[in-house]
C-alpha cells in the first residue's frame, strides 16, 4: 500500500523534507561561526616582535660619558678617543681605561635587536624588526683593533703592560645570544664586569699616571673642523 502525504508520496516528501532542513540549519551554522570572530578579536593581533633600530651618535656618546664618570669615580685613568695609528692601520677605540692591572680598550658597537654569535670566526646575525641581518663578526672587529694598539703600545715601551679589548654595545635595547669569556658586554654589564674587576684585581703597573701619558702619546688627537665663511 503506498502512503501518501497531503497528496504526495514518500519518496516525494523525504527531498522536500532535507531541503526544509538546509534552509534552517545553514543559517544557524552560519550565525554561529559569525558569533566565534570576535571571540579572535577579543584575543587580540598576534604578538610581534618589537620594533628596533641601532644605536645613534647620542648613544655613543651617553657610553663615553659614563666612562668618565665611572674613570673618575673609581680613580682610574681613562685617555679618549681612543684612535691608535701604527703603520698604516688605525684602530678606533671609544677610549683606553688605565686601571692597576691593565689598560682596557672599548670598543664601541651600536647594533640593535638581538645579536647572535656565528660560527668561529664567520658572519654572526642581527635579529630586527622581523629580519635578519648579516654582520661581521665582532669578535674578530676586537681582535684586529688588539692587534694594532697591542702593535702601538710595544713600539711605545709598554710592552710589559698587559692589554685587552672589551666590545661594549652602546644600544641599551640589544640583547646579546652569545657564549661566555667572548669579550662582548651590553653596557650595563660591562660596568658591572669592571666594578668586580677593580675590587679584586692586583697591583701590577706602579705608576698609571706615566701609562697615561704614554697611550696620550700615540693616540690621535681628533680636531673639530672648522666652519667655513660663508
Amino acid at each position: 500500500m503506498e502512503i501518501r502525504y497531503a497528496g504526495f508520496t514518500a519518496q516525494q516528501v523525504l527531498p522536500l523534507i532535507l531541503i526544509v532542513l538546509l534552509i534552517v540549519a545553514v543559517p544557524l551554522i552560519l550565525r554561529r561561526n559569525g558569533k566565534q570572530e570576535p571571540d579572535k578579536k577579543q584575543r587580540g593581533p598576534e604578538k610581534q616582535e618589537p620594533r628596533g633600530s641601532n644605536a645613534t651618535k647620542a648613544d655613543m656618546m651617553e657610553l663615553l660619558s659614563a666612562l668618565i664618570t665611572f674613570s673618575r669615580r673609581n680613580r682610574i685613568g681613562i685617555v679618549f678617543p681612543g684612535t691608535v695609528e701604527y703603520g698604516n692601520e688605525v684602530a678606533t677605540l671609544l677610549a683606553l681605561l688605565v686601571t692597576k692591572s691593565e689598560v682596557i680598550g672599548v670598543n664601541s658597537f651600536g647594533y640593535g635587536g638581538t645579536v647572535t654569535e656565528g660560527k668561529g670566526d664567520g658572519d654572526w646575525k642581527q635579529r630586527m624588526n622581523g629580519q635578519d641581518i648579516r654582520i661581521k663578526s665582532p669578535t674578530v672587529m676586537n681582535r684586529q683593533q688588539q692587534a694594532i694598539c697591542r702593535q702601538a703600545m710595544d713600539a711605545a715601551g709598554m710592552k710589559d703592560i698587559s692589554f685587552r679589548v672589551a666590545g661594549v654595545f652602546s644600544n641599551r635595547h640589544v640583547t646579546l645570544d652569545t657564549g661566555k669569556d667572548c669579550g662582548l658586554w651590553t653596557k650595563e654589564d660591562f660596568f658591572e664586569e669592571l666594578k668586580t674587576q677593580l675590587a679584586v684585581e692586583e697591583e701590577r703597573i706602579s705608576d698609571p699616571q706615566k701609562v697615561v701619558d704614554q697611550l696620550v702619546a700615540i693616540t690621535k688627537r681628533i680636531r673639530p673642523e672648522k666652519k667655513k665663511k660663508a
